[in-house]
C-alpha cells in the first residue's frame, strides 16, 4: 500500500514538472495592422520581466491628450500570459509628425495618451 502511494506521488510530481517545462510566463509582442481586422505580430517576443514591467510603468505614467490620431495605428503591443491564455494589456500606437507617440489602451478605447518625452527613445527601441 505504501509503495503504491509513493509511486503515485512520484508520478504526479514528475508529470507536474514536465507540464511546467516549456511554459512561459508573460511575453510582450509587437505587431502591425494590415487592415482593420488583421494584426501581424513579429516573431520576436520579449520575455524579460523587467522590460515588460518597465513598459507597463511607462504606459501607466503617460498623460491623457486631446490629440486624436487618424487612421489605423502604426503599431500594436500586447502583453500576453500564454500559461493562463490571457492578454494582460493591448496598446495601439500612432506616431505623429513630431516623432511623438499617441496611444490607446484596449480595442475600442476613446481615451488617448501621450508618451512622455523621456520615454520616446525607449518606445522607438521596442517597436524596431
Amino acid at each position: 500500500m505504501l509503495l503504491k502511494k509513493m509511486i503515485t506521488f512520484l508520478s504526479v510530481i514528475s508529470l507536474s514538472i514536465l507540464m511546467g517545462c516549456g511554459q512561459q510566463e508573460r511575453e510582450l509582442v509587437v505587431g502591425n495592422y494590415t487592415d482593420e481586422q488583421t494584426i501581424v505580430y513579429a516573431e520576436n517576443r520579449v520575455t524579460d520581466e523587467e522590460k515588460i514591467e518597465s513598459f507597463k510603468t511607462m504606459i501607466e505614467a503617460s498623460t491623457i491628450t486631446n490629440e486624436r490620431p487618424k487612421g489605423l495605428p502604426q503599431y500594436v503591443v500586447t502583453i500576453n500570459n500564454p500559461k493562463e491564455s490571457t492578454m494582460e494589456l493591448m496598446v495601439n500606437f500612432w506616431e505623429n509628425d513630431n516623432n511623438e507617440f499617441v496611444f490607446s489602451k484596449g480595442m475600442d478605447s476613446n481615451e488617448y495618451f501621450k508618451i512622455a518625452e523621456e520615454h520616446i527613445k525607449d518606445v522607438n527601441e521596442l517597436l524596431e
